[in-house]
């Protein structure tokens, strides 16, 4: 592939926080008019993630009826990407699973997998996941190297039922906090994702012929 990863980076997206995964493209030069074939070598390797359980909130209670609700099942959407092929790893936001009893993943050939939750981050807001599959795409993490304000970025994701977003902007800021989210080394971009869209990729665009 000739992609590298920044090992769990959460991105603070615009107007609220999303956990996306960071990603770097270093083997080809792509014009910035178009980004096309980048998107076709790194989207197969994001999936849709859905999660279903009961929150950990507390009961409403019905001060009518003198006693508390009872509790109400979820329905948690986002995305995540495939790390590890071999192994069926992938990597997600993990306020997406946190509460979830039943986690399936969709990948982009349509194929609807169970997976497996097996470690998850409170403070970092990131969670790993196993699918049982073979044919599948993976992006590889990498160690981080430097990262400049201004760089190009692109936000692959899927949102709701839409199917895959890819959205482009820039790095607008490094080592944000978020609320919520203890960790404050977080990276701030202005590409635009929506509603559904924590735990997918952003990819670094390096104009770049180098390997």
């Amino acid at each position: 592939m000739g992609v590298s990863a920044w090992s769990l980076a959460l991105v603070l997206g615009s107007g609220a926080c999303w956990g996306n995964e960071l990603y770097r493209e270093q083997a080809e030069t792509y014009p910035t008019t178009s980004l096309a074939l980048l998107v076709k070598r790194v989207s197969p390797a994001v999936v849709r993630i859905r999660g279903w359980g009961v929150p950990s909130e507390p009961r409403i209670f019905d001060p009518e009826a003198g006693f508390p609700d009872p509790p109400t099942p979820r329905e948690w959407q986002g995305a995540g990407v495939i790390v590890d092929a071999m192994a069926g790893l992938i990597v997600t936001a993990n306020h997406l699973i946190a509460n979830a009893t039943t986690v399936e993943a969709l990948v982009q050939d349509g194929r609807v997998l169970d997976a497996v939750v097996l470690v998850r981050s409170d403070r970092d807001d990131v969670a790993l996941l196993r699918i049982d599959a073979v044919n599948l795409h993976a992006l590889d993490l990498e160690k981080p190297g430097a990262l400049d304000v201004g760089e190009p970025v692109l936000a692959i994701d899927d949102p709701h039922d839409w199917g895959q977003s890819v959205t482009f902007g820039i790095v607008s800021a490094l080592h944000r906090a978020c609320p919520g989210i203890a960790n404050r080394n977080l990276i701030q971009s202005d590409v635009l994702v929506g509603q559904g869209s924590s735990g997918g990729a952003l990819v670094i665009y390096m104009a770049s012929s180098s390997a």
